[in-house]
């Protein structure tokens, strides 16, 4: 028999384990630290994940209790760390436990004593899987021993998981003490750590993982990215490929390293890339800017596998995620075909900011040199690999050609918006967020984030029944649409939300809502359309309107479009039109409501203009900074549709309004008070589907 795989990696993952203390200040000098919170592992230099309840002390991280101490291998008192991110930030109403994912990154204030004394880093799994493996995993961490804190460790098997947010379900085989919250959980089989400790359960009943694919939670860059730094996932990760891909080049050093551990353990199946053509391989990735946007990632795994990333755990985000949805995709030669044509292709990909040269050529020649050596790999397939470099590298070099003509300072204001425009008989990739009140059960909704290809086809990212509100938005549901947006996002392309409300709540600005504290509003960051679920009061449209319908979309999609301001007439309220007269409009017109009920509008107005055969209509919220004036909302509004020339354009125009206005252009501060409903009649009708009822 051969070593147990315990016994190989536990060197490895004591080095790389912390524990966390309260801040390491207020103590003297030779006093020991105070008890610590739980436990946590180094995932990359300076870089600890553990969870979010320990990170945080119970109590919650918005008010600068950010501030950590840490004591690991080769630190005789607590360094400090900060808490550079933390979901949830805050403990749930009245204690308890913490919801999905709990995880928390904190970095070290101090550099780490350097040498062999350091600690080292876990390696973590690159795999996107559910349970990721049926057989025995070790937990790490620490626990109180008659008042001493000792290092533990143990074995459980992975039973299932728990809901849908990477919670992993841990066998009763062996008993987890308290402390080992945050500590590592071990996928003994491949040498790689696929969770973290989340809890132990009560009596004999196991306990609680997340998945480190919840890290791919992390919030994404707010503006461009141009370097690593302005994207905290891609920066962690970074730094954990380039950590180990050093420790193996070092030939120089006699210390047992992960990869040489997983080489024991003959990680990988036969005919996979072996643990040295692995970490070689993703330390070539590290060397090169990440993806350009998850789309784009998942566009090039989807021409790799042969068919589109179907997965509901948080999308792939870094070229190692991509890799890791290539294993175990079919048995032999043809997963390093698939993993030697992913690399090609993130060898000569777009970039969010330029690559060395010398990165990507040194990719492409690893490509080559282990198909040159590969026993029984087809010539078609060198061939194909050479085919497809060259077709990549002429597609990027037109894409750059054609960069380089273009001239912003030759931009109209207009221009300078880059709309979209949207074609007859298509539906734009967008995210649905659907909200259904309780009209039983007063403050209470169901809702769904669904993302909506191109083609008209939905997945469910997340939903769910009796939240509280509609407020500000609850966790849950920030991060689903965070997920959401992440799908379908590109570099000054943002995907548009669709936001499908009963009448009753189109009023409430859901474009104001945040995802982040101190972050931009939703409709700041991409256009935010609002969509009515019950548009017709107590019967379905007649043919004849149904018509009309059709005939005004198609018409302000690829015709003209001109405002009517419906109910103010030199800047005083006025009597919206009647029904017959209001039908019988030019189909260009884009009604425009000014007044709300509290400023002398009519109370059904907007249901009535819906009803009327209008899909594209434009009003003014009443929120609190609602200017009283209507001159600059009324030359406001004229300026946006005049300028976006077509009904699908408008959403994006809208949100660059609301861009600017959040800067320092003062006058377009009317946009904010503005909402858009946009709903496209070819489509069924919302709501009707029952999906979102209570079982």
């Amino acid at each position: 028999m051969g070593e147990d795989p315990f016994e190989t990696l536990a060197p490895l993952i004591a080095a790389a384990t912390v524990r966390i203390h309260p801040p390491p200040t207020g103590y003297a000098e030779g006093e020991p630290p105070p008890p610590p919170r739980g436990s946590g592992f180094f995932v990359a230099p300076e870089w600890v994940l553990t969870c979010a309840h320990v990170a945080l002390g119970g109590g919650g991280g918005r008010e600068g209790r950010r501030e950590v101490g840490l004591t690991f291998k080769g630190v005789d008192r607590p360094v400090a760390g900060r808490v550079e991110w933390a979901e949830p930030e805050e403990p749930p109403p009245g204690g308890g436990f913490w919801p999905a994912p709990d995880l928390a990154l904190v970095r070290l204030l101090e550099p780490p004593p350097p040498g062999p004394l350091g600690p080292g880093c876990v390696w973590l799994t690159e795999r996107t899987a559910r349970v990721f493996t049926r057989d025995e995993v070790a937990f790490f961490g620490f626990t109180e021993v008659a008042g001493a804190f000792e290092d533990i460790s143990g074995r459980c098997t992975i039973k299932g998981q728990m809901g849908g947010d990477g919670l992993l379900r841990l066998g009763n085989e062996d008993e987890m003490l308290a402390g080992v919250s945050g500590g590592p959980l071990v996928d003994l089989a491949r040498g790689e750590v696929i969770g973290v400790i989340k809890a132990r359960r009560d009596g004999s009943d196991g306990g609680l993982a997340t998945s480190v694919v919840q890290l791919r939670s992390l919030p994404d860059p707010v503006g461009p990215v141009t370097a690593l730094a302005d994207d905290g996932y891609q920066r962690v990760l970074h730094a954990h490929d380039t950590f180990h891909v050093e420790r193996h080049r070092d030939g120089a050093s006699d210390e047992t390293t992960w990869t040489d551990a997983q080489s024991e353990l003959t990680a990988g199946a036969p005919g996979a890339l072996t643990p040295g053509q692995r970490v070689e391989l993703l330390g070539l990735f590290a060397d090169l800017p990440p993806p350009v946007s998850t789309k784009q990632l998942a566009e090039v795994i989807t021409r790799v596998r042969g068919r589109p990333y179907g997965g509901t755990l948080p999308a792939p985000r870094a070229w190692r995620d991509g890799l890791g949805l290539l294993y175990d995709l079919r048995q032999g030669v043809t997963e390093l075909e698939a993993v030697l044509r992913y690399a090609i292709f993130v060898a000569t990909e777009e970039r969010p900011f330029p690559a060395s040269a010398q990165a990507e050529k040194a990719l492409r020649e690893w490509v080559h040199r282990l198909a040159a050596v590969l026993p029984g790999l087809p010539r078609r397939v060198r061939n194909q690999l050479g085919l497809e470099e060259e077709e990549q590298l002429r597609r990027r070099a037109d894409q750059q050609r054609r960069s380089a003509r273009f001239d912003p300072l030759l931009e109209t204001e207009w221009e300078l918006l880059d709309l979209p425009e949207e074609r007859a008989g298509e539906v734009d990739s967008h995210v649905l967020l659907e909200i259904t009140p309780h009209g039983w059960e007063q403050g209470r909704y169901d809702w769904r984030v669904c993302a909506v290809r191109g083609d008209g086809q939905l997945t469910s990212i997340a939903e769910e029944f009796r939240a509280v509100g509609p407020g500000d938005p609850p966790g849950p549901l920030r991060a689903a649409l965070a997920e959401a947006f992440r799908r379908g996002d590109e570099p000054r392309s943002p995907v548009p939300l669709h936001v499908a409300v009963p009448y009753s709540l189109l009023g409430f600005p859901v474009e104001r809502w945040r995802l982040a504290q101190d972050g931009p509003t939703l409709g700041e960051r991409r256009p935010v359309v609002v969509r009515c679920t019950n548009p017709v009061a107590g019967a379905e449209d007649s043919e004849e309107m149904r018509t009309l319908r059709l005939n005004r979309w198609t018409s302000q999609h690829q015709g003209r479009m001109v405002p009517d301001i419906l109910d103010c007439h030199a800047e005083s309220t006025g009597s919206l039109p009647r029904t017959v007269p209001l039908i019988a409009r030019d189909p260009a017109t884009v009604p425009v409501l000014c007044h709300t009920p509290a400023s002398g509008g009519e109370p059904a107005a907007l249901h009535r203009v819906m009803a009327s055969g209008y899909n594209v209509i434009l009003w003014r919220r009443e929120i609190a900074e609602r200017d009283p004036e209507c001159g600059d909302f009324h030359q406001g509004v004229a300026g946006a549709v005049g300028g976006a020339g077509q009904a699908g354009r408008l959403p994006a125009a809208l949100w660059r309004l609301r861009e600017a206005a959040a800067g320092s252009a003062a006058e377009a501060g009317w946009s904010r008070q503005l909402a858009l409903l946009y709903a496209d009649p070819r489509g069924p009708l919302l709501g009707e589907d029952d999906f979102l009822e209570a079982p």
